[in-house]
């Protein structure tokens, strides 16, 4: 007997970028984020493992509606059970 499958609902992640500038951006339903730092690329999706580093680059948060897009963003980020967070540096500049 064959067993059935069932579709997964569609997962999203949720991206979070704090910054003493701006205070916290909150993005829901993110489809991936593009990371572009100077010493690697990244490309973080829905059950992405857990990771911490530091970015020197560029941040692409991607989603169904809109691109957003940071650059030149010097900070710290954690991504973790489908939540991206990212502590921008007091000297980036984030818009």
């Amino acid at each position: 007997m064959a067993k059935e499958v069932k579709a997964t609902e569609n997962k999203y992640i949720e991206a979070i970028i704090i910054s003493f500038r701006n205070g916290s951006q909150i993005y829901h339903n993110v489809k991936l984020i593009r990371l572009l730092s100077k010493d690697y690329n990244l490309l973080m999706m829905v059950d992405y493992m857990p990771v911490v580093g530091e970015v020197d680059g560029k941040i692409v948060i991607v989603s169904d509606n809109e691109e957003v897009t940071f650059d030149h963003i010097q900070g710290f980020y954690v991504m973790k059970n489908n939540v991206f967070k990212l502590l921008v540096r007091e000297d980036s500049h984030v818009e």
